[in-house]
């Protein structure tokens, strides 16, 4: 959403949102925190309230971090051809150099949810490899796979644009009327090459050449998510451990897309932890909840 409202952040482009590095000489920047976090939400229910979560946690936690949100539209995810980067990504584009540029040895951790995420990320990680005097890859220390990536069904497309539509009639039903055509034209369109699709994404992620050889990665996601399947994840998982990088995945049980914090809090915010700390071991680790 255009006008997304979240404390301490402001506008710097459409759907981009800004938290600078606190100034407090307490809150100063330790060498083991992240110079740079980017979280990239999904479409569909990426309310202010759900997303403060994740800004919240991340700023009690790394206060000195620097933190770019990037909201994701439907329209974002479904109307950009399979080449293209999307020119309002500018913004995130030239605030991530900056920060390179003033710190030769900044850390990025990138958090990205659900398949309007990871649409997000690759366009703007795709943008970085034609930056000049930064490397954006060797910067990347921890990307976050959260409720992703999922696969290129219609079905998935569909039901995850579905819960941004308005939950009282008649309004559902006049977008649901709008949303499944434009729904369907978009995946017929992917599926013939004309734009980017799921499989793309994830052949993106583990591409040396987008995102780097040594990022550590992070997989959560639910065991009863209905519109990322656990399988779709792990399966891109077992890729990457394929390709040689360092993978970690966590699982949480009964708890819906893009909502794992708030079915266990601390659990949730300890495997960040420990995964950007470097300490999480190189397994799949399923919720006894």
């Amino acid at each position: 959403m255009d006008d997304l409202f979240i404390p301490h952040f402001r506008s710097i482009g459409q759907n981009i949102h800004l938290c600078e590095a606190s100034l407090n000489p307490s809150s100063a920047h330790p060498p083991s925190h992240p110079s740079l976090i980017i979280l990239c939400t999904w479409y569909g229910g990426a309310t202010p309230r759900r997303v403060s979560k994740y800004t919240t946690g991340y700023r009690q936690r790394y206060p000195g971090a620097t933190i770019l949100l990037i909201n994701t539209s439907f329209r974002d995810f479904t109307v950009r051809s399979l080449h293209a980067i999307d020119p309002n990504l500018t913004p995130a584009k030239d605030l991530i150099t900056r920060v390179l540029q003033s710190n030769s040895d900044a850390s990025i951790l990138l958090h990205m949810f659900s398949n309007g995420g990871c649409n997000t990320i690759t366009q703007l990680a795709r943008s970085m490899t034609a930056a000049k005097d930064v490397d954006f890859r060797s910067a990347l220390k921890l990307m976050i796979f959260d409720c992703c990536p999922g696969d290129s069904s219609f079905q998935r497309l569909y039901g995850a644009a579905a819960v941004a539509l308005p939950t009282t009639q008649p309004s559902r039903a006049i977008g649901t009327a709008f949303l499944y055509p434009t729904a369907r034209v978009a995946h017929v369109m992917q599926n013939v090459g004309l734009m980017r699709s799921i499989d793309d994404y994830r052949a993106d992620f583990n591409d040396p050449n987008i995102f780097g050889p040594k990022a550590r990665r992070l997989y959560l996601y639910s065991l009863t998510d209905d519109m990322i399947p656990w399988e779709d994840v792990e399966g891109h998982m077992d890729e990457a451990r394929q390709k040689g990088y360092s993978v970690v995945g966590v699982s949480f049980e009964d708890a819906r897309h893009c909502g794992l914090v708030m079915r266990n809090e601390v659990r949730y915010w300890n495997t960040i932890h420990e995964a950007w700390e470097g300490r999480a071991a190189d397994v799949i680790e399923r919720s006894k909840l």
